[in-house]
């Protein structure tokens, strides 16, 4: 059966404000993305030290270290060799976590092309396999509509030509909608059963198409996710990994009826009080499909 996550820095950075909230919300998994002023994978031995002692004190795990590796430039070496560098650091903090499960992405692409240069990201990704069975982790890579693997298409085709059994798909499903080069494939059910024999993790959040094209994050169940459509297939099809809340969502954004439904849970600074909501939504949702 899956397990419900969530980014901590979508909560707070104050690592044990997000593992408290995660734990009002039976969630078992933390994302770590930043802790308090520092992205995860840079932790001192120290920070380390203070983040088993706040996880185990709320009883969470680290679901996925949460990184930026191949957020960069695909014809920029010096960017390449420091993503290797950024994964291999992001591995050695991840185990020290207890999480073998490195995010990561490919390839920043500025023009949003059809034709991926797919031959050179292969080739960028040459030292990944190498490094990945030298940690022992597995790189989940997330289809991300900034990146040249941005749908779910990208994402099975890319696998595919990897063919490395120490790669596998983050599915992110608000992603992939927010691609233009999705519009002729709905996240659920065609996104979803293109990449699900390769997923180890999903990320949830939600959007929805406006009709200037824009393509904004929205609350959960507002958008074109199909959360529930996922939820029931995934019961289905035995999936026992993470569901990671990344909010992605200002609580001014809340619309009137999940304001009246789920209000008494707006509180907190900054995104809490929408990470909340949606954890609250997420809950009942997840309840719904149990019980059906």
């Amino acid at each position: 059966m899956f397990k419900l996550g969530a980014f901590t820095d979508e909560i707070s950075t104050d690592l044990a404000r997000a593992c408290s909230v995660m734990n009002e919300f039976g969630v078992e998994g933390a994302e770590l993305r930043k802790v308090w002023d520092t992205v995860a994978q840079n932790f001192t031995p120290a920070q380390i030290q203070e983040a088993k002692r706040i996880l185990d004190d709320h009883n969470v795990v680290v679901c996925s270290m949460g990184t930026n590796f191949g957020k960069c430039d695909l014809d920029d070496p010096s960017q390449l060799r420091e993503h290797l560098d950024i994964l291999r650091r992001a591995a050695d903090v991840g185990l020290e976590l207890g999480c073998n499960l490195i995010r990561g992405f490919a390839f920043w692409d500025h023009n949003q092309v059809t034709e991926k240069p797919w031959d050179a990201m292969l080739k960028a990704y040459e030292p990944v396999p190498e490094i990945l069975e030298e940690k022992g982790v597995i790189l989940g890579l997330e289809n991300e509509a900034a990146c040249y693997v941005g749908t779910a298409r990208h994402l099975r085709y890319f696998l595919d030509r990897l063919g490395c059994s120490r790669i596998k798909a983050v599915w992110d499903p608000t992603n992939h909608i927010q691609d233009p080069q999705s519009d002729d494939c709905p996240p659920y059910p065609d996104g979803y059963e293109l990449v699900k024999k390769d997923i180890v993790h999903i990320h949830v959040k939600d959007a929805k198409v406006e009709p200037d094209g824009s393509r904004p994050n929205v609350f959960l169940g507002e958008g074109l996710a199909d959360w529930k459509g996922h939820l029931a297939a995934l019961r289905r099809d035995n999936y026992s990994g993470f569901l990671s809340l990344e909010t992605h969502v200002n609580p001014e954004r809340i619309p009137p009826s999940l304001l009246a439904k789920y209000g008494k849970f707006m509180q907190g600074e900054g995104r809490e009080p929408a990470s909340r909501v949606c954890l609250a939504w997420l809950r009942d949702a997840v309840a719904e499909i149990l019980n059906a």
